[in-house]
This record gives C-alpha cells, structure tokens and sequence, in this order.
C-alpha cells in the first residue's frame, strides 16, 4: 500500500476525470479522437507526469509506432519511441519490453531499484516510469502504448502498485472503448503508406480486413484500377463476386481516389431496364420523344460524364439491351433519343456480375463481343467463408460503426461470440456480415457484452450450422496441428508478401527469417512470388 505521502501526490479528481471521458465514450458515443485526447492529458497530469507518450501500434515486428498524444518529450525522444531505438531521456526498451510481453511494467525511483531493473537510457536521473499494453482482448492483439514518466527528488512521484492497478484498469477500459478507434489509426497509416503520405479522400470507404486477399485487393487498385481510370476514355471494369461481396463498395473506393472523384458516381442496377427503355435509360432522351418523355432526361452516360458509371448485375440485361450498352462502350458517343446528333461521353464503366460471366457467354446469356469488351480488366472478390480472417476486423468494424448510428455503447464481442462469428461459413457475405452485426447492437443493453446467449438469442444459425473448415487455423479445432500451422503459415507469408509489394527481403526481415528458411518456407506451403518478385542476389546477412 502506498504511504499517505504518496497517496497525496496523486491528483485523483483527474485521474477521475481521465476514466470519466472512457466511461462516457464507451456509453454515449461522439468523438473518439477528442475523448481520448482529454481522457490522456487528464491521466498524465493525475500521474504527475513530466514525460506521457500515447502511441499506437502500427507494426509489432518489425516493432512500428505511432504517436497519437505527447507531453513533455523533444521531437528527437519521439522519434526514436516511434522506431523503438534507445535515447537518452525516455525508455524505448521498457516500450517494447511491455508490447513484447502484453504485460504492464512498473519501475520505481532509482534509489528503491534493484541493479537489474536499472534503465541504461535513464542512468544518472531520478526518474519512475509506469508503462501498459491497450489490449484487444478478443483478438489477442496489443493496439496501443501508454507511457508515464515521473522524475525529480520528490519520492512521492514515485509510481506505486496502487498506481499500477489504477492504470491497468484504465488501459482495459481504453481498450474496450477505443478499439476500433486504435485499429482504424492503423489502417490509415497503411494506407497513407500506400498512397505515399497522402491522405485519403474525406468520406471515403473503406476495405476491411487483414486477410492476404484483402491487402492484395487494396494495393491493386491502387497500383493498377485508380490510375487507369485517369486516362481519356478508360477501359471498362468488371468486378466479380457472390451477392454481398461488396462490389457496390469497391466501385465506390475506386471512384473515391480517383482523379475523377469530383465528377459523379452513377449506381445503376441493370435489372430494371428492360428492351424498351434501354436507349432512352443509357443515353438520354429530348421532352416528347416518346409517350411519358415529359422533361428532357441526360441519360446514365451524361450523367456520369467525367466521372463513373457503376452498371450492377450487368448480366440481368436482355441481349437487345445489351447491344445498346456495347455500341456506346465502343463509339464513347450518344445519341438521345428523338435527336440526331452524336455526344461525346468520358466515363469510367464499371460493371458488376454475380454470374460466370464466361460460363454465361458460351450459353449465349452474355453477348461475347460484350463479353470480350470487359475482360481484359476483372476484379474477383472472394466470398466471406474463403477469407475468414477477414471477419474480426470486418466485425469490429460494423459493431462500432452501429454503435455510433444507434448511439449506444457495448463493451464488444466476448471471446466466445467471436469464434461463433468466424466459424460462421456466411452465405450472406459482408451483407450477411453487416446485418447480424446491427442486430446485436440493438439487441444488445447498453454497456454490455456480445455474448453467446445473445448470439443464441438473435442469430441462432451461428452456433448451429456446420463449421466453416477454411476457418479451422483460426479456431484450432478439430484441427491437427501440423495442418493448422501449415494453414496459418501459409496465409501469414502471403500476407506479409502483399503488405510489402511481394518485395521478399522486405517481407522476410519483418518476419525475422534468414533467407534460406524463408524460401525452405516458401516452397514447402506452394508459394511462387510472382516473377518480378524484389529479392536481391547478394544477402550479406545470410
């Protein structure tokens, strides 16, 4: 226990106060960056901290953070946190000895320490340090670093166990609360990365998830879709994929970052036009052209001029239809009905199918001239029971996106319900996904866990359907363990691989793997990087 001397060099009303702004985040909602920011800075000055760093983890190996809040430190000591290298001032080793170990740590005031626990970037100061991992319980996952350091000759600034109680709760309620918050920091910096330091479009969507597809799908658009749709006159897109996939949304993103984004985006599903309002549909028509024509109609086309046109179920169109669609993607011109003239229209076409589209043009569904327009550029989304590692952040995502849209506050999925969730094969997809996870918001009270009795309650199919056997090495059960490793394995190297561009040296020192293992590794589990694959010759290391 702490004397009564230290216990009054604590400022309790803002320690108070620090855990107020969770508890209020957690149950009411509103901005999460503006709440994190006062709930910190009222923790820091209730420690009586000279030195207090909040940094998310980006990167746990190689170890990459990110500040989020400082007090007290120089640019230089920031810095250096953020690479995890030793300066004089603050202790970047008891950073990562807490992110390696998940666990808090507590050094007290040099005079009380043991030889061991002397900190070489602190020697000749008096100084305490109190430092805890922000956990994502579910997930096993450390989000985030807080970071206090006390100094002077005063012995009551010295962190006690108290203190280390209070924190560590602390740190498990900014965990539940702050989550999504610290993941979506995360993302974004990935992302800024990818764009090099460039920030994404306000309103922008997002693609979740943390599985290798996903990665892969995120740097392809941006390596290859985004730019092309900059040109004059862009070649259509085709995205593929089961209802829900998300293809709607990926029309979306690719027309969030692209050059086009001030122009419109135009949705159109294809199953409501049929043979006789295809023309007047596509291209537009003059007032009194035909009966009904009461104003003069642009058309999709010219609406979209400039910008994009997203054509859904594009093989819901008959063939008289789609002759109409093919002669306006060959002639990039319209002609309104009850004109003569011809528009020129620049448009980005992206359309979307359920179906095999080749399948579909060989039994005469899909005109093959139409077909053959469209497939040099396809985009094929996987469905949710093949990419399970994609659901926990997916589910994360859509709990606190509800949570903030209903206002009410949970303390998120229990261990338990996760696995459900994963172990799910989803037919539904991301749709499916997005539903479930409003209904246990609204089902669930407020301040309460998502648990197995409400998964129970609300959407029984979870617990009593067939596993999904592609989630089995997220799970571990009923799994050999060779099996699940060699899955697991798998699925980490190509994640890696895609994080990095397929850059092999990259992807191998962030997995600390010398290079024969890594490629000992590589071939065992099938994996053959793609020829421009960036490994050098000469590895002086190895």
């Amino acid at each position: 226990m702490a004397s009564p001397a230290q216990e009054a060099a604590r400022d309790y009303p803002r320690l108070f106060a620090a855990m107020n702004e969770v508890l209020r985040a957690l149950h009411r909602g509103g901005d999460e960056h503006d709440a994190l920011r006062r709930s910190f800075e009222q923790a820091a000055q209730g420690f009586g901290a000279e030195k207090a760093l909040l940094l998310v983890v980006d990167e746990q190996s190689p170890l990459r953070l990110r500040r989020l809040y400082v007090q007290g430190l120089s640019e230089k000591e920031v810095e250096a946190c953020e690479r995890g290298e030793s300066v004089r001032g603050v202790s970047s080793s008891i950073i990562r000895a807490v992110i390696d170990s998940r666990r808090q740590k507590l050094i007290e005031h040099p005079l009380l320490q043991s030889e061991a626990d002397a900190t070489p970037a602190l020697a000749g100061r008096n100084y305490s340090v109190l430092c805890s991992p922000v956990l994502d319980t579910v997930r096993d996952l450390v989000l985030a670093v807080m970071y206090f350091q006390s100094g002077g000759e005063d012995y009551r600034q010295a962190y006690q166990a108290s203190d280390a109680v209070w924190l560590e709760g602390y740190c498990t309620a900014l965990g539940h609360a702050f989550a999504y918050h610290f993941q979506k920091q995360r993302r974004e910096r990935e992302l800024a990365d990818l764009l090099q330091g460039a920030h994404p479009p306000e309103d922008a969507p997002e693609l979740i998830g943390d599985s290798a597809h996903t990665q892969a799908l995120r740097r392809e658009l941006h390596e290859t879709y985004i730019p092309a749709a900059e040109a004059a006159d862009p070649d259509p897109i085709l995205i593929l994929g089961e209802k829900g996939t998300g293809k709607d949304l990926v029309a979306r993103y690719l027309h969030a970052y692209s050059a086009r984004r001030d122009h419109a985006f135009v949705a159109v599903n294809c199953a409501d036009i049929t043979d006789e309002m295809a023309a007047a549909r596509f291209f537009g028509h003059k007032k009194g052209s035909f009966t009904g024509a009461a104003t003069d109609e642009p058309g999709f086309f010219r609406a979209a001029h400039g910008g994009f046109l997203f054509l859904d179920e594009i093989g819901e169109l008959s063939l008289r239809a789609q002759g109409t669609l093919l002669r306006v993607l060959e002639n990039r011109t319209v002609v309104p009905v009850g004109e003569t003239r011809e528009i020129r229209v620049d448009v980005q076409v992206v359309l979307a199918t359920n179906r095999d589209p080749e399948k579909a043009a060989e039994e005469g569904t899909i005109k093959a001239d139409l077909f053959d327009r469209f497939r040099t550029q396809s985009i094929r989304l996987l469905p949710l029971r093949e990419r399970p590692w994609d659901v926990p952040a997916l589910a994360q995502y859509f709990i606190a996106h509800h949570e903030r849209r209903t206002r009410r506050k949970t303390l998120g999925l229990t261990p338990a319900a996760l696995r459900a969730m994963v172990s799910y094969s989803w037919p539904g997809n991301v749709r499916e996904l997005a539903r479930v996870c409003s209904l246990f918001v609204t089902r669930a009270r407020p301040g309460g866990r998502l648990d197995e009795d409400l998964v129970a309650r609300c959407y029984p199919d979870l617990l009593s359907r067939t596993p999904n056997p592609k989630a089995a090495p997220l799970l571990w059960d009923e799994v050999p363990m060779r099996k699940a490793l060699r899955a697991f394995e798998r699925e980490l190297i190509i994640s890696r691989l895609e994080r990095y561009s397929w850059n092999v040296r990259s992807a191998r020192e962030s997995l600390g793997l010398a290079k024969s293992t890594f490629h000992r590794y590589a071939a065992g589990l099938g994996i053959l990087p793609p020829r421009n694959a960036a490994e050098p010759t000469a590895d002086s290391e190895d």
